[in-house]
Order: C-alpha cells, then sequence, then structure tokens
C-alpha cells in the first residue's frame, strides 16, 4: 500500500540521518559530501512519492458513530424514564378515593352522634319496642334516611357502624365536611350490605316523611342495602381519636383529585382541584430521596398499587400513608404539567452508583482512544 511505502522511506531516512549525524559527532562535525548527497536525493525522493501518492481522506463515520452511540446513550439516561416506580406518600388531605384491590373490611365499628344515609334501595328499620312495627324504606337508590342519637331523662342514644365487609374493585370516596367532625363516606361496587346499630333514644329524620323519635330498649340494626349506584353516608363521630379505618387496606388507582362542576342555565364548568394539604413524596427506588408537596400540587398516577397502611380522619383533614408501586406519575396541570417518574440516570445512580461510575469512566476511555487512533492513522 502507498502509505506502508512512504513509512519504509521515512523510516529510511531516519536511519540515514542517524548514521551521518553519530558520523559527524565522531569527526567533530565531518560529514563527506557524498554522505550529504544522498540525504539529499532520499529526502526529496520522500517528496516526490509523498506528492504523487497524498493522503487517502480519512473515513468520517467512525466518528459519527462514536458520537451519535454517545448522544443516543445521554439521551436515554437524562430524559427517558423508568417505567414503574416504588414510592411511599404521607399526605393532609381534603379528600382522597381508590379502589378496593381485594375484598376487606373498610371501616372499623364506630361511634357516631349523627349517621346521614343517601342512594340506598332499601333501608329495613327495627321495632323500638314490642308494640311498634319495623319500617322499610325503598327508593331503587333514592331513599334516604338520618339518624341522631338523643336523650330520654339520664338515658342516651348510641349510633355505631358496624365494620363493612366490601367485596373487591369497590370505589370508595372519603371527603372533609365544612362542619366539625364531619365527614362523607360514598361507596360505589357490588351491592355492598351497611348495618348500623342502634340503641336508646334516636331520632329518625326521613326524607319522605315526618321525623321520629324511637327508643331502642335493646340493642338493635338498621339494614342498608344499595344497587349499582353510588350510596352516600355522611359521619359525625363522637371521638375522632379512635381508629376509624383498619390498617393495611389494599387499595389500587389512588386520586387526590375533587371534581368541582358549576352549571347555569346555559353553560357547564367543570374544574379539577387538588386535595393535598401538605405531604411528602418518597422515592423508595432512589434511596429514599424526598420531595415535600405544597397545598394544592395536583399529584396523578396512570396506575397506582399498594397499601394503605393509615387512613385516619382528624378535626380538619384526612392522614394518608401509602406505600405501592407506580406508573405515570406527574405533578401540575395545564403548561406546568411534568413527569416526576425518575429518569434510568436517577435509578442507576441511585441503585448502581459504583457500576456506572466505572462503566462510565471506561466508556469514555475507549471512546478517546478510538478517536485518537483514529486521528493519527487514517483508514
Amino acid at each position: 500500500m502507498p502509505a506502508d511505502k512512504a513509512d519504509q522511506l521515512r523510516k529510511l531516512l531516519r536511519q540515514q540521518i542517524q548514521r551521518a549525524t553519530n558520523e559527524a559527532i565522531g569527526s567533530e562535525g565531518q560529514v563527506s559530501a557524498e554522505q550529504v548527497a544522498k540525504l539529499e536525493q532520499l529526502a526529496h525522493l520522500l517528496d516526490l512519492y509523498e506528492g504523487a501518492h497524498p493522503s487517502p481522506i480519512r473515513k468520517r463515520w467512525p466518528l459519527v458513530l462514536a458520537l451519535g452511540g454517545t448522544l443516543l446513550i445521554v439521551s436515554v439516561l437524562l430524559f427517558a424514564r423508568v417505567g414503574e416506580t416504588e414510592i411511599e406518600l404521607d399526605l393532609a388531605l381534603s379528600e382522597v378515593n381508590f379502589v378496593l384491590a381485594t375484598p376487606q373490611v373498610l371501616t372499623e365499628s364506630t361511634n357516631l352522634s349523627t349517621l346521614g344515609v343517601s342512594g340506598f334501595d332499601e333501608i329495613q328499620i327495627p321495632a323500638a319496642n314490642h308494640d311498634a312495627k319495623s319500617g322499610r324504606l325503598s327508593g331503587e337508590g333514592d331513599a334516604a334516611l338520618r339518624l341522631s342519637v338523643d336523650s330520654k331523662g339520664e338515658r342516651r342514644g348510641s349510633i355505631t357502624l358496624t365494620p363493612m365487609m366490601l367485596p373487591v374493585e369497590t370505589h370508595v370516596w372519603v371527603r372533609r365536611s365544612e362542619l366539625p367532625r364531619q365527614y362523607r363516606l360514598s361507596i360505589k361496587g357490588t351491592s355492598p350490605e351497611i348495618n348500623v346499630g342502634v340503641n336508646g333514644p334516636v331520632r329518625l329524620e326521613f326524607s319522605h316523611r315526618q321525623a321520629d323519635l324511637q327508643d331502642f330498649l335493646i340493642p338493635d340494626g338498621v339494614s342498608l342495602t344499595s344497587g349499582a349506584n353510588q350510596v352516600d353516608l355522611d359521619l359525625v363521630f363522637l371521638d375522632l381519636a379512635k381508629s376509624q379505618f383498619p390498617s393495611q387496606l389494599s387499595a389500587k388507582d389512588l386520586s387526590f383529585v375533587h371534581i368541582d362542576e358549576f352549571r347555569d342555565e346555559q353553560n357547564t364548568v367543570v374544574r379539577r382541584v387538588s386535595t393535598i394539604i401538605s405531604g411528602n413524596l418518597t422515592f423508595e427506588s432512589l434511596n429514599g430521596l424526598e420531595q415535600k408537596l405544597r397545598p394544592g400540587e395536583m399529584i396523578q398516577f396512570e396506575y397506582s398499587q399498594g397499601e394503605i397502611r393509615t387512613l385516619h380522619l382528624d378535626e380538619d383533614k384526612i392522614n394518608v400513608q401509602f406505600h405501592g408501586r407506580v406508573r405515570g406519575m406527574s405533578i401540575g396541570s395545564g403548561e406546568g404539567h411534568r413527569s416526576l417518574m425518575p429518569t434510568w440516570l436517577d435509578w442507576l445512580r441511585a441503585r448502581h452508583g459504583l457500576s456506572l461510575l466505572w462503566g462510565t469512566a471506561l466508556y469514555l476511555f475507549g471512546l478517546i482512544a478510538g478517536v485518537l487512533r483514529w486521528w493519527r492513522q487514517p483508514t
């Protein structure tokens, strides 16, 4: 190849120059004219040969391929996001809704001062004494009743919401009311039956007839039966310090968004509002990296499933602790909408930091060495 012959001529010229240099040093600078002429001829021959055989143009595709591959890898690490991640949420909310992932008990046995129910197909009311008759309200999703404790002399009534066993795929909403210690629990699922224990003087307010005060001499129960419609229970608690919901609820499709709908004669306006009062988001897959959530920030998921470890009602907020896996997690709305899913670089840095460091160092070393080899030795 021409490049090989040019290298051979350069090597021969270097040898001749070295030999002449040694001769000049040994003879105090005396070099024969014949030796100088040979060097000039050899140098001129090299010039002529290189002029007749110019160096080939370097192929650019190896460098372009190396730079393109590097850009692709960096882009994937910086901008591509993992499909699923593990998180933990510790939130204070005004409303939360979720879907039960397994059949389970939703509520503990809870003492109430007032209970309002609506949306039921049938409400069965027991007789307060032997002389009274039991009653039944039927409304095909329109039966409603309000129970409130009352007193008769020194005797005071009680209302107890018994534990609710609900089927899988039941949709549950828990919403704070503007009244102290009052919350709305909404349920939509496969015909759940709910029982309410009553004892002593209890006032019954019906949707279609006059209110009635009944004195249940022995503990009895009001039976609530629903169909496919959503049912609402307005709960006023006697003591919010006691647990209302069991721990470790298996749940999916969590949402912290309330839908506000405004209507007039001409228009209907629907608005999505965040129910977050405050809270923290912890990325378990990123070694516990935390992000504080501000009031009103809208966090949403395409998919979520895990465990509601705590669901507790306070005087003015709902405290929720959730641990699980999510997909498509984002924050904000409109132009401020952005993904919260970790990038692959975030995930590698947290889970394989040392491997990422050594891998990056070796890759850069190989890339630089390859570019230098390409630059010095054209092909």
